[in-house]
């Protein structure tokens, strides 16, 4: 497994998005709207490797010395094996590294545990998605 930040004009963004698809808003119409919105294009996008094969991305955005971490996706046959993880990891050091005060996102209730062992704390109440009508929660680490 290899991490690899990538630009919206390569290749491999156009597997990651097809990840994203498929995860996030698999049969809905209007998925690319959905996946282009206003953070798409200013994104650090982040992607996981096997045998140069995309398995997993993320997108971190930086507003106001915070980072907004959003759309972490892992292909359903890796999942549960540290590939979220690596991910996680990378885009947290990349906050820290540009010496960011804290990092939000907003999680799938099913993901909770996951951000929680990374010390991400549950902000506020849960609420569905704009996009998706999936139950989500707000998640913060301060850094």
């Amino acid at each position: 497994m290899k991490l690899k930040h990538i630009e919206i004009e390569s290749p491999l963004y156009k597997a990651a998005v097809a990840i994203r698809k498929q995860l996030f808003f698999n049969y809905m119409p209007n998925s690319s709207d959905l996946i282009n919105d206003a953070f798409e294009a200013d994104g650090i996008h982040l992607v996981c490797l096997v045998n140069d094969v995309v398995i997993g991305t993320g997108r971190l955005n930086i507003e106001n010395n915070t980072g907004i971490i959003s759309q972490m996706a892992i292909k359903t046959s890796f999942q549960k094996q540290g590939v979220g993880a690596k991910l996680l990891e990378e885009l947290i050091n990349h906050c820290k590294a540009k010496k960011l005060n804290k990092i939000e996102l907003s999680a799938r209730e099913t993901a909770l545990a996951f951000y929680e062992k990374f010390n991400f704390k549950e902000v506020g109440e849960k609420y569905p998605s704009k996009k998706t009508g999936i139950i989500h929660q707000q998640m913060v680490l301060n850094i």
